[in-house]
């Protein structure tokens, strides 16, 4: 199974010309056992754009998101999962969406009108078990492709229950629930025991 299997694109001229680059590749580790699907918003970070080089830079076995999927799925269940990585948008800005005067949201959208049908394709190929969003923009624009949005939060703090969502999209259908960025994840008071719950379901997983 390769890492471009599932519709992810190599090429892309949907938006014409821009401040703006398709240079991330997808990232796919092969496991035995459930198959997990992760959803970034686009490749772009502050510092050193340029060391991004897979989604979620999850080819470094080091990067702060690869140690923190470990620790939520425990060691030995992370490496027997199959996991897919991609982002709503895929190419790489000359600077973070969140920075921009319309606000991370409102400049992400155009560019997720192009790149919908991308996602919509990984989706359906992959087959996920369980899909989980990172961060409330991702939630946002992810929710809109589902047959049953209407029925999902759209904000992060409704949708984020700490149990998963059945959903589907055309014939597929998986887990949902959108993910807290890491450090809201440390201080997520706000939450309550949705962060318990939302742990014990992952662990429950692997039983």
């Amino acid at each position: 199974m390769d890492k471009y299997s599932f519709g992810y694109p190599k090429q892309c001229t949907k938006c014409g010309k821009g401040d703006f680059m398709l240079q991330v590749e997808p990232f796919l580790k092969n496991g035995e056992r459930i198959r997990l699907m992760l959803v970034g918003q686009d490749p772009t970070i502050f510092k050193k754009p340029e060391r991004v080089k897979s989604v979620l830079m999850l080819d470094q076995e080091n990067s702060q998101l690869s140690r923190w999927l470990k620790d939520l799925f425990g060691s030995n269940n992370f490496q027997s999962l199959t996991l897919y990585a991609t982002n709503l948008i895929k190419c790489s800005f000359n600077k973070p969406p969140s920075t921009t005067q319309e606000g991370g949201l409102n400049f992400l959208m155009p560019y997720f009108k192009n790149c919908m049908e991308y996602l919509k394709d990984e989706v359906c190929k992959f087959k996920p078990n369980l899909l989980l969003t990172l961060g409330e923009p991702a939630h946002k624009l992810f929710i809109t492709i589902l047959d049953n949005h209407d029925s999902i939060g759209k904000s992060m703090q409704s949708a984020f229950k700490g149990y998963f969502l059945k959903v589907k999209l055309e014939e597929v259908e998986f887990d949902y629930s959108p993910c807290l960025h890491i450090k809201t994840f440390r201080v997520a008071k706000v939450y309550g025991d949705s962060v318990k719950q939302f742990k014990k379901g992952i662990e429950n997983y692997f039983k």
